[in-house]
């Protein structure tokens, strides 16, 4: 894990990493929506239930020093996207595409011979779609947008690593579940004390745990 973001890192930076012996890394990276950092297990919540974002926590790098840049949709996406601020991004409000005189960082992967992709949310703007090669935007396969992914990595270049930029709809109002998507007893769930504690707040605070679970 930690290898691969310091090979990533190396890209941004311009490092030759490509001279290396050792074949390229693939890289993941996966996306929640208007997910709280504390609302994982990883991160202390004992209540939602998310077993396999755990497991990667547990085996590989957890940040605990890490911040957002803006609590809003997309100018966070274009911070990630770019490494900026966003103020600096030319895309600091929610909708604002990002202008193309824009750094993408996929694309500087893209230089250096990654396939790279995107599917699910995207909200970052037309002039970022040039920085993936194959860029499958929204809901298919899925409220979550999920349907996309693994069909992605069947269907890519074979000889070529990748990149991956997988953004989920999960957990986004409003909700939209299965009977078998809801997981999460709102009966017994540790209602936070800056909202009431009273029965439609159990039952909101159920679902969006629920679509937490979808995502994991």
């Amino acid at each position: 894990m930690m290898k691969m973001v310091l090979i990533l890192l190396g890209f941004l930076l311009g490092i030759p990493f490509c001279q290396a012996q050792e074949p390229l890394p693939n890289v993941i990276l996966f996306i929640a929506d208007d997910v709280s950092w504390d609302d994982l297990g990883c991160y202390g919540n004992s209540d939602v239930k998310s077993d396999q974002i755990d497991a990667l926590a547990n085996s590989g790098v957890l940040f605990t020093n890490a911040y957002l840049t803006t609590s809003s949709c997309s100018p966070s996406r274009c911070s990630m996207v770019t490494g900026r601020y966003p103020h600096n991004t030319g895309a600091p409000e929610l909708h604002m595409p990002l202008p193309a005189d824009q750094i993408a960082f996929p694309s500087l992967l893209q230089d250096a011979g990654y396939h790279t992709i995107q599917a699910g949310k995207f909200h970052m703007g037309p002039s970022v779609k040039g920085a993936f090669d194959d860029c499958r935007e929204g809901r298919k396969g899925g409220p979550g947008g999920e349907g996309q992914w693994l069909n992605t990595l069947r269907e890519r270049p074979k000889e070529k690593p990748f990149f991956a930029w997988f953004a989920s709809f999960d957990a986004h109002r409003d909700w939209q579940l299965e009977a078998h998507e809801r997981v999460h007893d709102a009966a017994t769930l540790s209602v936070p004390e800056i909202l009431k504690d009273d029965s439609a707040t159990r039952q909101d605070l159920a679902s969006y745990y629920d679509e937490i679970a979808r995502f994991d």
